[in-house]
């Protein structure tokens, strides 16, 4: 079924668009040494933060259950992307914190997305881009319209902070304006 006489509807097309990116991101990240990087992952690196984040709040940023998430946490500490270590503001409870590959992977991804916005920009000019930002802005759900990676390069160069902030912010806490066009 489509929208129109052999017009496909908006959700194949927004899908397609993506699965595009994401073919081109685990290509790059492959061609920089992380080939075991998969799709999945991008739970993890997109919901953590720079000083650690509980399993269970991972869980509940990608919206997937605790067991599931487990599974991807074991699977990058396997790869040492990731390590846990105690709370430090409750003994009794680990906190997942990435390591300098999980940090690289952050980076990479965050630059192959500027260029991926940049060709958007470039394809479709200016007026264009912003308007297709500020309708997918709109389409979105308000709480699922957050910085990802949550790990910026301005949080990198200030360091680890200390204290848990980081590690119980809901899931909305990065809202980005919903009034902003530019990434």
């Amino acid at each position: 079924m489509s929208t129109g006489r052999d017009v496909p509807f908006t959700q194949p097309l927004l899908l397609a668009a993506y699965q595009a990116t994401a073919i081109e991101l685990l290509d790059a990240l492959a061609r920089a040494g992380h080939g075991a990087i998969r799709h999945k992952h991008g739970a993890v690196f997109a919901n953590i933060d720079l000083a650690g984040t509980r399993p269970s709040v991972l869980a509940a940023r990608a919206r997937m259950s605790k067991p599931a998430m487990g599974e991807l946490v074991a699977d990058l500490e396997r790869l040492g992307y990731v390590t846990r270590q105690p709370d430090p503001d409750d003994r009794r409870a680990t906190i997942l914190v990435p390591t300098e590959r999980g940090l690289d992977v952050i980076d990479r991804v965050r630059r192959v997305n500027r260029t991926i916005e940049r060709r958007y920009r470039a394809l479709l000019g200016d007026e264009a881009y912003a308007g297709l930002r500020a309708a997918l802005m709109r389409i979105v759900p308000p709480d699922r319209a957050v910085l990802q990676p949550r790990i910026t390069a301005t949080s990198r160069a200030q360091g680890r902070p200390s204290g848990s902030a980081a590690k119980s912010a809901p899931p909305n806490s990065a809202r980005p304006s919903r009034s902003s066009s530019r990434p």
